[in-house]
């Protein structure tokens, strides 16, 4: 019995050790559990799944990612601000904010460019309505936005009676968007002309809107987290949205603008899957919900609200893009 217990005192030891060791690690790097378990997957799937590493694999895997990464981080704002905040309308609003891009551009004639800034608005206008019921009204955030996803999704299917822009059936209508708009979703960085010079990384040029898309909006997501007055109100609302109001935070406001942010992004979504594709489609992001809210919740975002960060919604959004590479499944665009 002394030498069981002694050898199992001497397996617990390490165990132990083990223990402290990812603890300090949790403290001394930011998402370090995270960061383990992507790159576990990211090497159980090298080793099981034939080309899975493969640089264009890995560039494939990036460039579709951005659209959904996009709704990741508008979704991970609302759900830091607590309160039961989930935004279930994101689909919704990505449809109807590039439809809202094709009528002004295909069937309008407007200017490309203010069409892209009419769909970025028609986001914005689409999440101050969720932030009004839920805020405003207090309606429960699943039902509000559950109920403008239905809502916003028959607008858009009604909008061209369920054909996407451009429609083939229209022949006084342009048959495609200008060049320069699809270089947002299907072009590379190199393609700039000032960054000609940019050295491709692993034999991959850069996609475009992974550099100059994506990654400006999780820096300035972040940045305005960590750095600003708004991120300390946004935090502090949804770790305690009582004592937030006797510091006279109005709990309601933070949350109103965080809707509002995620509509934008799901506006920015749109134009870049719209450029991506080519296409306005009216059923564009019809599964998409479940999958963001995974993104955002295996980042680490609490869904009571008040805790998570930017980083970890990154590096959960990589781990949710690889899982679907790795199993064969597609993205839910």
């Amino acid at each position: 019995m002394r030498a069981v217990g002694g050898y199992l005192a001497h397996v617990r030891m390490p165990a132990r050790q083990a223990a402290s060791l990812l603890a300090a690690l949790a403290d001394r790097v930011p998402n370090a559990p995270q960061l383990l378990l992507l790159l576990a997957e990211f090497a159980y799937f090298s080793l099981t799944v034939p080309h899975f590493a493969d640089p264009f694999t890995v560039y494939q895997t990036l460039e579709g990612g951005v659209v959904v990464g996009l709704l990741a981080l508008g979704q991970t704002v609302v759900m830091l601000s607590g309160g039961g905040g989930i935004d279930l309308s994101a689909n919704g609003t990505l449809a109807l904010s590039g439809m809202a891009l094709g009528v002004l551009n295909i069937a309008l004639g407007l200017n490309i460019w203010l069409a892209v800034a009419g769909a970025l608005l028609t986001g914005v206008a689409l999440g101050a309505v969720n932030g009004f019921l839920t805020c405003a009204i207090r309606i429960p955030p699943f039902i509000g936005t559950l109920a403008t996803a239905l809502a916003y999704s028959s607008v858009a299917l009604q909008l061209n009676d369920a054909r996407p822009f451009p429609d083939g059936t229209q022949p006084a209508w342009p048959h495609a968007y200008p060049s320069a708009f699809l270089t947002i979703g299907n072009g590379n960085a190199q393609d700039v002309p000032w960054l000609h010079g940019l050295p491709a990384v692993a034999g991959q040029p850069i996609p475009f809107q992974l550099l100059f898309v994506y990654a400006p909006a999780a820096l300035v997501v972040g940045l305005t987290l960590s750095r600003t007055v708004a991120g300390r109100y946004l935090y502090a609302v949804g770790s305690n949205a009582r004592a937030a109001t006797l510091v006279a935070i109005r709990g309601w406001r933070v949350r109103f603008w965080c809707y509002v942010a995620a509509g934008l992004f799901a506006g920015l979504a749109a134009v870049v899957e719209t450029a991506a594709s080519a296409s306005s489609r009216p059923d564009l992001g019809t599964a998409v919900n479940l999958e963001v809210i995974l993104m955002v919740v295996v980042g680490g975002v609490s869904p009571r609200g008040g805790r998570g960060t930017v980083g970890g919604v990154v590096v959960g959004t990589l781990m949710v893009l690889f899982l679907w590479n790795g199993l064969g499944w597609y993205s839910p665009l």
